[in-house]
């Protein structure tokens, strides 16, 4: 999953979380307030559930979501937590004190629930330098809805991360995660939409030799494909359906290495599609997919293209409303 965590301040961010349909996964977990507290039992969950995002594939925990633990779905945005001494440093110094090793990377948001009392969000992106053990001495993991232990082969899988590249792609239209279609009165098809893509590396481990492959819902297509992606062959996938494929390659040298520290583009001019305009008689979730591959490292990703009418959002891998 991306780094780009969705933020939530207010209870109506939350409120509206719940009303676009979205449900607890491996990588987002609703708590009650009352969850979030000085009690022992209480404090040894709240590490237990970050460390397992962190060993896992990251994700968040909502502090102010009353759950139905019957179906796994939210019932109500709840009042917030009684306790005033408990706040985003105190929160932070438990995550320090009892995570051990101790993460460097999550992002504590406090939720202003209107009442004077106030929820919280933990964003754990996935660890590189983990795996990271709760107060109890276990290491644990989240699976599908539950924190479990691990087992011994995964703890290996997670010091592993650190020898090898952990790359990924960040998508985003010209003006962000939005775009709006654009119809000539005369064409059946949309104006071309152009979406960008930035390569990104978790690890400290450059990559010097990197295959992607970026699909695209063979009903929409690549409109054009230049330099340096080549067009490739359309496959018939049993979760996707029919994907339209096209690849590119670097080598370094000549091409600059992938590493953390700089982020570069995918390539210098975005990959452009159209729309017909029949699709805007309904909405449609459209797969855009990127498969990576480099020396000790591959991954399959699934951005979406939701529209509704003439109106585009990129939803990433892990998006509250795909879960």
């Amino acid at each position: 999953m991306t780094d780009d965590f969705p933020t939530y301040r207010t209870r109506a961010d939350l409120e509206k979380l719940l009303a676009d349909g979205a449900v607890e996964g491996t990588s987002l977990e609703f708590k009650d307030s009352r969850a979030l507290s000085k009690e022992d039992r209480n404090v040894a969950d709240l590490c237990a559930n970050v460390s397992a995002l962190a060993n896992s594939n990251g994700g968040q925990i909502i502090f102010g979501i009353n759950e139905n633990k019957k179906t796994k779905g939210p019932v109500v945005v709840d009042d917030g937590v009684e306790d005033p001494t408990v706040t985003r440093e105190w929160i932070g110094q438990i995550l320090n004190s009892r995570i051990h090793p101790r993460m460097s990377r999550y992002t504590i948001d406090q939720i202003d629930m209107g009442n004077g009392k106030f929820g919280f969000c933990i964003s754990v992106p996935q660890s590189q330098t983990g795996p990271h053990q709760a107060p109890d001495k276990k290491y644990y993991k989240r699976f599908e809805l539950e924190v479990r232990p691990m087992e011994d082969y995964e703890i290996r899988d997670v010091l592993n991360r650190a020898t090898h590249p952990d790359l990924w792609v960040d998508f985003a239209f010209k003006s962000g995660d939005r775009a709006e279609l654009e119809f000539d009165i005369r064409q059946d098809v949309s104006s071309p939409v152009r979406i960008f893509g930035t390569i990104k590396n978790r690890s400290a481990q450059p990559s010097f030799h990197t295959f992607f492959r970026l699909g695209v819902s063979a009903s929409l297509g690549f409109n054009t494909v230049k330099p340096p992606w080549t067009m490739h062959r359309t496959q018939e996938t049993t979760k996707y359906g029919k994907i339209q494929w096209t690849t590119q390659r670097t080598s370094s040298p000549p091409d600059f290495p992938i590493f953390k520290e700089v982020d570069q583009p995918l390539d210098g001019h975005g990959v452009t599609l159209q729309f017909h305009s029949r699709t805007m008689a309904q909405a449609h979730r459209w797969p855009l997919l990127i498969e990576i591959h480099s020396p000790g490292f591959s991954s399959l990703e699934a951005w979406y293209i939701d529209q509704q009418s003439t109106s585009l959002r990129l939803l990433q891998p892990g998006h509250p409303l795909l879960r």
